[in-house]
């Protein structure tokens, strides 16, 4: 997801050949016929230049320093695995573990508010370690951490798409510490954010729920406690929407209407419990709660529609037109059209009905509902 961004760090290398073993400082590895390109940061070869080193910036430190952030960069670039040949020869040799070494610069990035070069350090760790076959759950902690800071960046720029692919990398990340071990209470903890901002509500309050049952400290304790007090009607809520969904409308009335005599006004309870009461027949009741919507959002276009809906069912078309009609007017969409050209279908008005099918698939002619609304159109036109 985040592929497109770090390749752009590339401009921050150059690259440069080498035709011989002799030239990697003693690390004894297959160059090949055509040489190995080794990159080398721009900074360290200005540098070196500027100092008039012999090597201008071209030792064994900036080559591994390189080879790292290009594994950081891109892990399937073409000399990986040569790459990591090399660096595996630096550690051995030097008992250098390479993993620590990573962390520690990110770490210096991340607190020096260079955050995409922070990315990149772990990611190269997180490379490093799948060459090794085990993955070492704190780098992907704290990989996840920076990639939401950088999301957070992108947010207050309001690049949504940047923002939302580093969000979604950080909750892959903190989903696979899980998959490695399912006590990692921090990771628990992290989760119910996410899935707090992706309204699953009670994704995040067992999550929450998870991370206070490992244990976690005591500011962090508190804050998950309040946190599941604010969130508790949101997971209510999304206990009885998903019971009305699934058929069991009942049930799932009953927690919702719990619910509203603490928020009367909160429209999608309301909407949520007139759909509940429609999908078991109960149309007045639906029709309730759908106008105590309108009072307070009277171009709610899904209540206008559901209203329209509910009309239809009891055979009063006149009633549906008319907030199929009020919802079409605020929102422009092939569904909402085709409601409203099927009603004048029902009361035998041809033209209108044929107004607005054959304006929904103007809009969308590759829609099934407006194709087969076309359909019925027809043989009544034949």
């Amino acid at each position: 997801m985040i592929d497109n961004y770090l390749i752009q760090k590339t401009d921050e290398l150059a690259f440069i050949t080498i035709k011989n073993e002799a030239e990697l400082n003693g690390i004894d590895i297959e160059i090949g016929e055509d040489g190995l390109k080794v990159p080398i940061k721009n900074s360290v070869l200005v540098k070196g230049i500027q100092e008039n080193t012999a090597e201008n910036g071209l030792n064994l430190i900036s080559i591994a320093d390189g080879m790292i952030y290009m594994l950081g960069i891109d892990s399937d670039f073409i000399y990986a695995k040569k790459y990591i040949e090399f660096l595996r020869e630096i550690e051995r040799k030097n008992d250098f573990p390479l993993i620590n070494f990573c962390g520690y610069i990110a770490r210096e990035c991340f607190d020096g508010g260079e955050l995409m070069d922070a990315l990149v350090y772990l990611k190269a760790a997180i490379a490093l370690m799948n060459d090794d076959g085990v993955l070492n759950e704190n780098i992907l902690y704290h990989y996840a951490i920076t990639a939401q800071e950088i999301s957070k960046r992108y947010k207050k720029d309001e690049n949504l798409k940047a923002m939302n692919d580093f969000m979604l990398e950080a909750l892959e990340a903190l989903e696979k510490i899980l998959d490695i071990d399912d006590e990692y209470a921090m990771a628990y903890y992290q989760l119910g954010f996410h899935y707090l901002n992706q309204n699953q509500f009670i994704k995040s309050k067992l999550s929450w729920e998870k991370a206070l049952e490992l244990g976690v400290d005591g500011e962090t304790d508190a804050e998950i406690r309040k946190l599941l007090e604010q969130n508790y009607h949101k997971a209510l809520y999304e206990e009885g929407y998903n019971l009305v969904l699934n058929g069991k409308a009942e049930e799932g009335i009953e927690i919702l209407k719990d619910l509203e005599a603490q928020f009367p006004d909160w429209w999608n309870l309301l909407f949520m419990i007139g759909l509940g009461y429609r999908s078991l027949g109960m149309i007045n009741e639906a029709i309730k709660y759908y106008e105590k919507i309108l009072i307070s959002r009277p171009t709610q276009v899904d209540t206008l529609v559901e209203l329209g809906l509910v009309y239809a069912q009891t055979g009063d078309m006149k009633k549906a037109i008319e907030y199929f009609d009020k919802a079409a007017r605020i929102k422009e969409n092939p569904e909402i059209l085709c409601n409203l050209g099927m009603a004048y279908l029902e009361v035998g008005d041809i033209d209108n009905a044929s107004y607005y099918i054959e304006r929904a698939y103007e809009l969308d002619p590759n829609d099934e509902i407006t194709q087969a609304c076309l359909r019925e159109l027809r043989k009544f036109m034949n």
